[in-house]
């Protein structure tokens, strides 16, 4: 059981710190897509499903880089993309009804929301993710970090190309491009390249 002080959970010494139990770490990667790859103004991304759809790509580098393979075959060009650590997948998603997914995006969007570093605009169809001035001062900090320079540049290599596309456009490729890891597995499944 992890020892509380404050709000905060410290995991026990014998247990070593997964990147996945953080909400800091997940509300620290939200931000970098909204500002690297969202539409302008804003910048801002429309539809969770276009937010989870992307992020999946952000978690699983080597889903990025065969997604980039494919549709550089498809229009005949060489893809720039190329993944660093194929294998390795900080935060699983599961399977669900629209592809992958994460059960806490309403979490990690409160979280980022409490902080005033997003806004989250219902009245739109689909919902508006849109960076506020203190998430775009908190997404540039972020983006000039070391430890965040593998996600900037997968962000980076979406740009013109996946970030572009609605979430239904994307859940399609992800279901085309992936049928046994994603489309033909069972909901709630934790996805595994």
């Amino acid at each position: 059981m992890p020892h509380r002080i404050g709000r905060s959970a410290i995991p026990p010494l014998h247990r070593p710190w997964d990147p996945d139990d953080s909400p800091d770490f997940h509300a620290s990667r939200l931000l970098l897509l909204l500002a690297e790859c969202g539409s302008q103004p804003g910048p801002h991304i429309a539809g969770r499903t276009k937010l989870a759809k992307l992020d999946f790509f952000l978690r699983y580098p080597i889903f990025l880089e065969r997604a980039h393979r494919a549709l550089a075959d498809e229009v005949h060009h060489e893809t720039a993309f190329r993944a660093s650590m194929p294998e390795e997948v900080e935060a699983p998603m599961i399977r669900y009804r629209f592809g992958p997914w994460d059960p806490r995006y309403r979490q990690f969007l409160a979280f980022l929301a409490a902080r005033e570093l997003i806004t989250v605009t219902t009245s739109h169809k689909p919902e508006r993710v849109r960076l506020t001035a203190k998430g775009k001062q908190a997404a540039a900090t972020l983006a000039a970090m070391d430890e965040f320079r593998p996600i900037v540049m997968r962000c980076h290599a979406m740009r013109g190309n996946l970030a572009d596309w609605s979430g239904t456009d994307l859940k399609d490729l992800v279901y085309r491009l992936f049928p046994a890891e994603v489309a033909e597995l069972a909901y709630h499944q934790e996805i595994r390249p």
